[in-house]
């Protein structure tokens, strides 16, 4: 499986987002663009998705920027990923046998325990 750039951005800003979370100040997206070494306008829109599932929050204004729910520590990396990239798929069986295919029950299987690995860490383990 691999993940897009997008989602290797949203995971990297809800590990700094976590580190930070002690600041009162709320991380304006160029500065947190800058800490990444990423575009601030590519960075805002992987951002307005991660707001859109809630898993962070936006502030507009002069003292504004992202900042984490009171919640936080219930998001798990599965989350984030599928907030960026949708459900992942490791495999997809070309032949479309079925259950009986020993191939595609294997692949099933591991994206299976790899998915559950994601949804067991939670996004404060990033740091």
């Amino acid at each position: 499986m691999k993940f897009s750039k997008g989602t290797d951005y949203a995971l990297h800003a809800m590990a700094y987002l976590v580190w930070q979370k002690d600041s009162a100040d709320k991380l304006p997206v160029q500065e947190l663009a800058k800490k990444l070494d990423v575009s601030s306008t590519y960075l805002s829109k992987i951002l307005a998705r991660l707001v859109k599932r809630k898993y962070i929050i936006a502030t507009s204004g002069a003292k504004g920027g992202y900042s984490l729910p009171a919640n936080w520590k219930e998001i798990s990396v599965y989350d984030v990923i599928v907030a960026i990239d949708g459900e992942p798929t490791l495999f997809e069986d070309s032949f479309n046998h079925g259950s009986e295919c020993k191939i595609q029950r294997l692949m099933m299987e591991v994206e299976t325990d790899m998915i559950q690995a994601l949804k067991n860490r939670s996004i404060d383990q990033l740091i």
